[in-house]
């Protein structure tokens, strides 16, 4: 009986599901949760809005891009995998974006491509600079059909902590 119930335990040891880092543990470990929040753009007078908010603890992030002319919704969350942070949205013109989020230097990146329904294809990358608690650059890099991020930004623009609606 006693051997009977180790090897029940030491089978349900085997079967148990494994600890595994969580999208909150990325951030933390590398420094990003700076981004968390909303963020305010004016660019030649139109309006940018993007925020970042948790909407499942630790596991996935909401991500709500707004312009004057057009919004997205995604979903962010590690893919248990790969390990890979994955992007996943739509937008109010009908495209679905897919995407990767990674470093780039020392700016947390994402890579994304999007898909109208007409089958046009458009791939960028977005990396952030934290300038202070309140400050950010949003950096937007081309990326080749390869996949291939460009080495340098070709626009740029400074986006403000938009403060908490009461």
């Amino acid at each position: 009986m006693k051997k009977l119930l180790t090897l029940f335990a030491t089978i349900g040891l085997a079967f148990s599901p494994q600890a595994q880092a969580s999208l909150a543990d990325r951030i933390n470990e590398n420094q990003t949760d700076w981004l968390l929040g909303s963020w305010e753009a004016d660019i030649d007078g139109r309006t940018l809005t993007l925020t970042y908010k948790w909407v499942v603890k630790d596991h996935v992030i909401a991500s709500h891009l707004k312009t004057d002319d057009n919004e997205s919704y995604s979903l962010i969350a590690l893919n248990p995998k790969t390990g890979e942070i994955e992007q996943t949205g739509y937008d109010s013109k009908g495209k679905k974006s897919t995407g990767k989020w990674g470093p780039k230097d020392d700016m947390p990146m994402v890579t994304v491509t999007s898909k109208s329904d007409t089958g046009e294809t458009r791939s960028m990358a977005v990396a952030f600079r934290r300038i202070d608690e309140n400050n950010i650059e949003a950096q937007i890099f081309g990326v080749d059909d390869s996949g291939n991020v460009e080495d340098f930004s070709s626009f740029s623009f400074e986006m403000k902590r938009k403060k908490a609606e009461k």
